[in-house]
């Protein structure tokens, strides 16, 4: 099918008006079209944790070097494991205490969390860039008297989360963000959508969820009896979730598909 067309996926007029939008954060709003080449990144990563094993008195000999390859394997597991199976959120720092124990170094729980926030690299190191037309669709969204906010699946927040929306610009448009790690479930799980609903007090018919996976998004959304929106992941990009097609094994068909944010202006549940 054509890319750049909006297609309206025969979803009933909702009987009660759509009050917000949710919307997922990575290839959904903001993409990575210039990652840094893998030795870039593995360089950055033993470098970091280097200087932090030396900080407490370690050195990067033998194996260790390839502690952040091992922490690495390790996220991927339990995150496709967790993904796929119970859908809680797994403990990311626990998972880099192991892998520093196999190295032979053992980690308090603070420093544990500190060489799991050493390990990540963040969007700005690796050329994150918001969609070009998200901050006017935003604005336009907002201008419609829609109330926004987020719904992600992500292995930390804290402070350097936040700031990261603060500095992209997207901090200010949301009334709640709602992160896996912090609730504890991931998506599609039901828990951490009805986070973000009980902060805005809104029930799941009055809102919209936009995402690119049609596992975590759309059919989370959809469970739970809110209009689901399917944002195509960018085409020729390394993308966070599935990129797969709606109706491919077994998921849930969205409401509406589009292929740029600016689309959902002209969603009929959104036309103000």
């Amino acid at each position: 099918m054509e890319r750049g067309i909006v297609i309206f996926g025969g979803v009933k007029e909702k009987a009660m008006p759509i009050e917000a939008v949710l919307f997922d954060l990575g290839d959904t709003l903001w993409h990575f079209p210039n990652m840094p080449p893998v030795e870039v990144v593995r360089g950055e990563t033993v470098g970091r944790i280097r200087r932090l094993l030396a900080r407490w008195g370690h050195e990067m000999d033998g194996d260790r070097i390839y502690m952040g390859r091992d922490i690495r394997l390790a996220v991927e597991e339990a995150t496709e494991k967790a993904f796929w199976g119970d859908l809680k959120s797994p403990d990311y720092p626990e998972l880099c205490r192991r892998v520093a124990a196999r190295h032979g170094i053992a980690l308090s729980r603070e420093q544990a969390e500190e060489l799991w926030d050493t390990w990540n690299l963040g969007g700005q190191f690796l050329g994150r860039q918001l969609f070009p037309d998200v901050i006017p669709t935003l604005e336009a969204l907002k201008a419609r008297g829609l109330r926004l906010g987020a719904v992600t699946n992500r292995g930390w927040s804290g402070p350097r989360f936040w700031q990261e929306l603060e500095d992209l610009g997207l901090a200010p448009f949301f009334e709640t963000v709602a992160v896996s790690c912090e609730v504890g479930y991931l998506k599609p799980h039901p828990r951490i959508f009805q986070v973000a609903l009980e902060a805005m007090g809104l029930r799941p018919e009055r809102v919209a969820m936009v995402g690119d996976s049609l596992r975590a998004d759309v059919a989370g959304a959809k469970a739970l009896g809110m209009v689901a929106v399917w944002r195509r992941p960018p085409q020729n990009e390394p993308v966070e979730e599935t990129a797969d097609q709606p109706g491919d094994d077994g998921e849930v068909a969205p409401d509406y598909t589009i292929d740029t944010i600016s689309q959902l202006l002209d969603l009929p549940p959104l036309r103000r």
